[in-house]
C-alpha cells in the first residue's frame, strides 16, 4: 500500500469516527445574534419580534433587560446583558407550571445531547440535593468552555410537602 493511500485511508476512518470531531463550533449566543450587538440594535429586534422587555435592571455592573414573548418551548423569560452598551451574556429561563420533574429531566437531556454535539462533551460543575428546613432542593450545572465563551446549563428544583419550584436556564457568555 502506497503511503499517499495509507495517508488517505487514516484520514477518512478519522472522519468517520463517531464522536470525533475536528473542532467544535464557535460558541454564539442564540437567536443568530453575536457578541457585542448594541443595545440599540436588540432593542429595535425585540420590537420586531414582538417581544416585551419588561423590567431593565444592574445586576453586577451590568445592564440587564428581562424579556417575554420570544416564542420556544418552554421559554419564559430571556435576560439580556450588557456591559459598556454591548451584548455580552443572555440567559434563557425555561419554566412552565404542567411540566414534572420527568419532563424536566428529560428536557434537559434533550438540551445537554444537543449542546454536546455542537460544542462536544460538557463539564458537570454541581450535582447535589440537599434538604433546607422542610424544602428539598436539586442543583445540576454542566458548564462547555471555548475560546472566551461559555455556555451553562441549570437545573434548580425546590420542592416543599406543598409547593414546588422548578428551572432550567442556559447562559450564553462571553468574557
Amino acid at each position: 500500500m502506497t503511503r499517499a493511500l495509507s495517508i488517505w485511508l487514516l484520514t477518512l476512518l478519522l472522519l468517520t469516527v463517531p464522536g470525533r470531531r475536528a473542532s467544535a463550533e464557535e460558541i454564539k449566543p442564540p437567536f443568530n445574534l453575536r457578541w457585542g450587538e448594541t443595545a440599540d440594535r436588540l432593542e429595535r429586534l425585540l420590537k420586531g419580534a414582538k417581544a416585551t422587555i419588561i423590567a431593565r435592571r444592574t445586576v453586577e455592573g451590568r445592564e440587564a433587560w428581562d424579556v417575554e414573548g420570544l416564542v420556544q418551548i418552554g421559554l419564559k423569560r430571556t435576560v439580556f446583558y450588557f456591559s459598556a452598551g454591548e451584548l455580552v451574556e443572555v440567559e434563557l429561563q425555561y419554566q412552565k407550571d404542567d411540566w414534572d420533574e420527568a419532563k424536566y429531566d428529560g428536557f434537559m437531556g434533550d438540551v445537554r445531547r444537543h449542546l454536546e454535539q455542537r460544542y462536544g462533551q460538557g463539564q458537570l460543575v454541581a450535582r447535589k440535593k440537599e434538604p433546607n428546613g422542610d424544602v428539598m432542593q436539586t442543583l445540576v450545572g454542566w458548564k462547555w468552555n471555548q475560546n472566551n465563551t461559555a455556555i451553562e446549563l441549570v437545573y434548580f428544583s425546590a420542592q416543599s410537602p406543598s409547593q414546588v419550584f422548578r428551572t432550567l436556564s442556559v447562559h450564553y457568555k462571553t468574557f
